[in-house]
């Protein structure tokens, strides 16, 4: 087993770093494949078939993300293979993305992925117990022993941390009984928070329903988050994992959040206002969409269903207003009074190590 980034240069605060970071990696790779392909596929696969086997491959990579959580996770640490395949099981084990029944095994989707990071980090912990105790043996029994404890205590805690998930979603759906403007503003704010968490946006609307201008505003919420993390990173980070930020999504800023949250005042601030555009213009959506802002064009392709006439010229062009220019305008605005007249932070906050 090798030292760096485990044994006794290990502090809490590194260790969490480093599954926050292997968090972010790990839905990074899965999600945006499927989130910049998923919606072109599925118009150009009936008239051609190679886009439906396309959309099926992106699908299938979604479903990995807690294999590619728990394996990020455990490269963060710099464990050996069998260390590192024993992580990645245990964590797929506790997603709770299998559902077993009388008639066989299914996939549900990603599973939960507050549950996803916290199964990794118990596999991690009982791999640091274990150390080079097993020797030789490592292969053969490690393994067995990460996946039955790591694992099954990821399954006994995931109703539990489930719930979390829950209160969420039903704080969320309270706000829909407030007017309209107070509601706008609440979701695309509650949006933007929830986007950098390792809480799913798209769980949280689809457990409660939430379509209409709900939905619209939930999606501005993200674009509000993605917007703010893109130009935040541009200045410190490479323009690859700034760009994953934007049209992929904000998740992989979660360390740096978690390290310094003021950068997410300049965030609020944003969503507060894309709030109120998604009322007074009326952007709309479904449950999947609300989750999932401008990535693959999710967020516009859906709201521009719902409006008057459909995709006019007037129509897209207010799109291109609502989740383009003005998010940019108001988040360039809001990042530089923050950062430099107010001076809650500065640049090298939004530093990410990938």
């Amino acid at each position: 087993m090798t030292t760096n980034g485990t044994g006794d240069g290990l502090t809490v605060r590194r260790f969490i770093n480093n599954v926050l970071t292997g968090l972010a990696i790990g839905i990074v790779a899965g999600l945006v494949p499927s989130a910049l392909l998923s919606e072109i596929c599925k118009a150009l696969a009936p008239h051609a078939p190679i886009f439906a086997i396309v959309l099926q491959i992106v699908t299938t990579i979604m479903f990995t993300v807690p294999l590619l959580i728990g394996t990020a996770i455990a490269f963060k640490f710099n464990l050996n293979p069998i260390q590192m395949v024993s992580v990645a099981s245990a964590t797929y084990i506790g997603s709770g993305a299998l559902v077993f029944s009388s008639t066989g095994v299914q996939v549900s989707g990603m599973g939960d992925l507050i549950n996803t990071m916290l199964t990794a980090s118990l596999a991690v912990g009982v791999i640091l117990i274990i150390g080079d105790r097993l020797k030789a043996f490592a292969p053969l029994v490690l393994p067995t022993i990460v996946c039955i404890v790591s694992g099954g205590i990821g399954l006994w805690i995931l109703p539990f941390v489930r719930s979390i998930t829950t209160l969420v979603g039903h704080l969320v759906d309270s706000y829909f009984a407030l007017a309209p403007v107070l509601m706008g503003i609440l979701v695309a704010v509650s949006f933007s928070i929830i986007i950098l968490s390792p809480i799913s946006t798209v769980a949280i609307a689809t457990a409660i329903g939430m379509s209409g201008i709900a939905s619209g505003a939930g999606n501005l919420g993200v674009v509000a988050a993605a917007i703010g993390m893109f130009i935040g990173s541009l200045r410190v980070n490479p323009i690859g994992l700034s760009l994953s930020a934007l049209l992929g999504t904000p998740k992989i800023m979660i360390a740096a959040v978690v390290r310094k949250p003021v950068i997410m005042v300049p965030v609020l601030l944003n969503a507060a206002v894309l709030g109120i555009l998604a009322v007074v213009f009326q952007i709309q959506g479904t449950p999947i969409s609300a989750g999932f802002g401008f990535s693959g064009l999710v967020g516009p392709i859906n709201a521009v269903r719902f409006m008057p006439g459909g995709a006019t010229g007037a129509n897209l062009l207010l799109l291109i207003f609502i989740f383009l220019i003005i998010p940019f305008v108001c988040g360039w605005f809001f990042e530089w009074i923050c950062r430099t007249k107010l001076h809650l932070y500065s640049k090298e906050d939004y530093i990410e190590k990938p």
